[in-house]
């Protein structure tokens, strides 16, 4: 395998070799004189010659040396001298050095030194070779920030998955410890829906998104869970206007409102309680709406990790593509959530 530093080279090469082609060209067809093509090879041996001799050794010393060892570390007066000394000598070297070529090795015996053009030359040369190797650093470094800002993006998002998805299987192991302590025939049928539950949230739940087609699954087996050991404390509807369930979502965001409105509503009421849940797409809008009524004698003020969590997760996901509303007075609690899928 080519070393990184050979691949530097290669590709350097490639540029150089690439520039002398093109200025071959244009110096062949801006020629005034009636020539064949068989006097092209001998203008790209005269700019090859130029710029490998005269040019690209200022260059790489400017881009490998003067600016990382002064420039970047804010060493601008010694930078200066330095890149003062280089235009004087290198210019005189380049006003004599490129007539000299000419002359000597193309025949060419009207080129004549010229000290003002070699110091002009050498003074574009360093200002093109700077600012482009600052620009590439500059891109670099902000490739490298927006890659260190998105593996933290992936870490936080996978540690609020991590704390979503063991808070789900105590709530609902729970529920299965109650049907088996009543002997209750729906037990076997439970734990069917808990193992399809577990699956989605275990293998399913680890891509950055999901169909929705799943994420209605598991919200129904929720439901549908929690109807059994809650049937007589009040009515559960869920009104699906969904006609395209393979939207892809993000996993495990809108469970976590519905398990809320169950954990402060539905949870400490005896009776008449209720939760309603609408879905509905239109376009690319994707629309959750959810009420419940709770009891501000039973409520308890704690603050878990639920609706944070999703507002976070929705914060980091969906950052101008979400509309949240929440909704609190002295009975009845909503979320309406738009997402822009």
């Amino acid at each position: 395998m080519m070393t990184t530093h050979k691949k530097r080279f290669v590709i350097h090469l490639v540029i150089l070799l690439s520039v002398a082609i093109i200025l071959s060209m244009l110096m062949f067809f801006s020629s005034k004189e009636d020539i064949s093509l068989n006097a092209l090879p001998g203008f790209f041996l005269q700019t090859s010659s130029s710029i490998f001799l005269l040019l690209a050794p200022p260059a790489y010393f400017n881009i490998y040396w003067l600016i990382p060892n002064f420039l970047v570390k804010k060493k601008y007066l010694i930078y200066t001298i330095i890149v003062v000394a280089l235009v004087v000598v290198w210019g005189y070297i380049l006003g004599i050095g490129e007539p000299w070529i000419d002359r000597n090795w193309f025949n060419e015996p009207n080129e004549k030194p010229n000290y003002g053009v070699g110091v002009i030359g050498i003074v574009l040369l360093l200002i093109i070779t700077t600012l482009l190797h600052i620009s590439y650093r500059w891109f670099i470094q902000l490739s490298t920030i927006k890659q260190i800002e998105n593996d933290q993006l992936h870490l936080e998002l996978s540690s609020l998955k991590n704390q979503i998805n063991p808070h789900f299987f105590f709530n609902t192991l729970n529920n299965l410890y109650a049907l088996s302590l009543e002997k209750s025939d729906q037990t076997p049928s439970v734990i069917l829906k808990l193992s399809e539950m577990m699956r989605y949230t275990i293998y399913d739940c680890k891509e950055q998104e999901v169909s929705l087609e799943g994420e209605l699954t598991y919200i129904e087996n929720f439901i549908a869970l929690q109807k059994v050991r809650h049937h007589k404390r009040g009515v559960i509807t869920l009104k699906n206007d969904i006609d395209n369930t393979n939207i892809k979502i993000a996993p495990m965001i809108l469970i976590v409102f519905i398990e809320n409105a169950f954990k402060h509503g539905f949870d400490l009421l005896d009776k008449e309680a209720f939760i309603n849940i609408s879905l509905k797409n239109e376009d690319n809008i994707l629309q959750f709406y959810i009420e419940n009524n709770f009891s501000n004698s039973t409520e308890k003020h704690e603050k878990g990790i639920g609706l944070e969590n999703v507002k976070r997760r929705l914060a980091l996901i969906y950052p101008d593509t979400h509309e949240l509303k929440i909704v609190k007075n002295e009975t009845l609690f909503s979320v309406d959530l738009k997402l822009y899928v």
